[in-house]
């Protein structure tokens, strides 16, 4: 039986995380999924001791040293590395509700949302992309959006095709009835994705010629970082 904070904690660790023989590592610069995760494997472990501390970018992780917690990990999943993950099987033949908690998770460590103003139309550019090592792992999520939220996502394409050490994977949600779904069943819990993820939103009514108040409004925000 597959928990909410189960199905989190394994896609943090598929995506920001690390895991070893004896330890599992998180680390991210958003303070808000650190305790996140903390939370869950506190809930689902009991009272645990974790390290933390930040790497040289100032990057904060979190680690914890258990080797029977680490094993237990690893029946989902025997490696986690990069370009091996991919969605267990235990969550992808979870209930809905499940799925949605993993998805959320490892979107918010690696999907990105992008808007963008372009200059010579001032038209909105607009997509949700998640990026992986895994091409599995994306064709999996992928077919979670269709089957299970009827979200129609773009064809996973190679990050950069040129490119001999790039061999990374891309999928992207475009299209206003799919981002709005996405936000409605998957989201968000980082702060900044889940605020740019309501700007896009609003986006879609705020064009120079028909509510140019909105259009400055949203175009100073995004300008300013």
């Amino acid at each position: 039986m597959i928990s909410k904070n189960l199905a989190r904690c394994l896609a943090k660790i598929c995506g920001d995380g690390n895991i070893g023989e004896r330890y599992i590592r998180y680390n991210n610069t958003c303070n808000v999924l650190l305790e996140e995760f903390k939370t869950d494997m506190i809930s689902l472990f009991g009272n645990l001791h974790f390290t933390e501390g930040q790497v040289n970018s100032g990057t904060a992780y979190v680690i914890l040293s258990n080797k029977k917690i680490t094993q237990y990990f690893k029946k989902f999943h025997p490696t986690f590395k990069s370009f091996d993950i991919y969605v267990p099987s235990q969550i992808m033949n979870s209930k809905i509700s499940i799925k949605k908690e993993f998805l959320r998770a490892y979107y918010d460590d690696e999907g990105c949302v992008g808007l963008r103003l372009y200059n010579n139309t001032l038209e909105w550019k607009r997509n949700i992309t998640l990026s992986s090592n895994s091409f599995r792992i994306l064709e999996e999520i992928k077919k979670i959006f269709f089957e299970d939220f009827n979200i129609c996502s773009n064809k996973i394409i190679r990050n950069n095709c040129n490119s001999i050490y790039d061999l990374s994977y891309v999928l992207s949600i475009t299209g206003k009835e799919n981002i709005i779904k996405f936000k409605k069943n998957i989201g968000f819990k980082h702060p900044k994705k889940l605020r740019w993820l309501d700007l896009m939103i609003k986006s879609y009514g705020a064009t120079s010629k028909k509510n140019i108040s909105l259009f400055m409004k949203i175009k100073k925000e995004i300008c300013s970082h």
